[in-house]
């Protein structure tokens, strides 16, 4: 099944990662480190958001809220207020580069770039832009993935350029004592939990894997996790984009093609199948979004593209993947977030790169 494409939209550089408010439209990051806001016609305005390639972006709430992670920090933007520049700001120590950002149960986690022996992440409440918790000697190598657990606040996983994924007990103040897990993989482009005790880790080098989360009973025995290997022969793909709730996205350069498949229960079900050709040309493709029957492409050519497929719908995803939204989209809305927003709307406002060299990035990695 093919998608019809409604709108094209030139941005003037690598169009990176895409975000939805419900109160505004549609945000791309770029790698000349602006964030742009697109509506359903394909108009957009830009804010120069970072000095360099805006490395993460993520949601805050699903109203007017994002946040951004790249080489001159963290920072918050509620699009109510962008004229006046981020509502927050979160650095290092050492003024390192962010890679990767998440946000859930009113906490922002940050992964870091390597520098010296150890990357570091970061974990801040969002109304102190002092860190309430630092983890620096579990990876050797860029962070290139941190996420929270949907249902579980205690829980954060790491994934790093070092082939590890890591999970943290937050519970237990020492660093040595949180590492809860360590899943020894690949190269990791992109983790996240699946449910509430699966966890799955896509590779640079295209191999995916589902894992078990470990317990906390005395029984040390790991189960053995469904191995897919390398993906690119089943998935008929060159590269996999990446692992959404309910799909995954993969991109054919050569075929200058991009194709979705119903991803449940932990099976991918390659007979029902979404495709959009051209996609991004020869480019890659570097997001995707699905809301109602539109899908949001961004790509290496600059592009943001609006797909139409009123045929093949968002997959609803199984029953746990919904409890982990459920659980993400209370979270936005929790007492924390909303005592946030009254302490911005009260007045307390912060004023207002890593430049990406595009051959460093003929590969597939995050842009950093």
């Amino acid at each position: 099944m093919e998608s019809q494409l409604i709108h094209t939209v030139e941005l003037g550089d690598w169009a990176l990662g895409i975000a939805s408010l419900d109160n505004h439209g549609i945000v791309v990051s770029l790698s000349d480190g602006s964030l742009n806001l697109v509506d359903s016609n394909g108009n957009f305005s830009r804010t120069d958001a970072h000095s360099g390639c805006i490395s993460s972006l993520t949601n805050v709430d699903k109203e007017n809220i994002v946040a951004t992670a790249a080489e001159d920090g963290v920072k918050v933007w509620d699009f109510r207020c962008i004229n006046q520049g981020p509502v927050s700001k979160f650095l290092n120590e050492n003024n390192v580069p962010f890679l990767s950002l998440d946000f859930e149960h009113g906490l922002l986690g940050a992964g870091s770039e390597l520098e010296g022996t150890d990357s570091e992440i970061y974990i801040w409440d969002l109304r102190n832009s002092s860190p309430l918790r630092k983890l620096s000697e579990s990876h050797h190598d860029d962070i290139t993935e941190v996420k929270f657990h949907g249902t579980n606040k205690d829980l954060l996983l790491s994934g790093s350029t070092d082939g590890y994924a890591n999970v943290y007990d937050l519970t237990f103040p020492e660093e040595e004592d949180a590492l809860h897990q360590v899943i020894n993989f690949a190269s990791i482009h992109s983790a996240d939990f699946l449910s509430a005790s699966r966890i799955y880790t896509l590779s640079h080098m295209e191999t995916f894997a589902i894992h078990e989360l470990n317990d906390k009973s005395s029984d040390l025995k790991e189960p053995q996790p469904v191995q897919f290997g390398d993906v690119r022969e089943p998935w008929n793909c060159e590269y996999v984009v990446n692992i959404y709730p309910g799909y995954v996205a993969c991109g054919s350069n050569s075929q200058e093609s991009l194709t979705l498949y119903p991803f449940q229960n932990e099976k991918v079900d390659t007979e029902r199948k979404l495709t959009f050709i051209p996609a991004h040309g020869e480019e890659v493709v570097r997001d995707v979004f699905l809301k109602d029957s539109r899908i949001y492409t961004a790509g290496e050519d600059s592009k943001l593209k609006i797909w139409q497929s009123s045929h093949w719908p968002a997959p609803d995803g199984s029953a746990d993947s919904e409890e982990l939204q459920a659980s993400k989209d209370e979270n936005s809305t929790n007492e924390e977030y909303r005592k946030f927003k009254k302490h911005k709307k009260d007045g307390s406002k912060e004023q207002k790169s890593k430049k990406m060299k595009k051959d460093k990035h003929s590969n597939r990695f995050k842009p950093y």
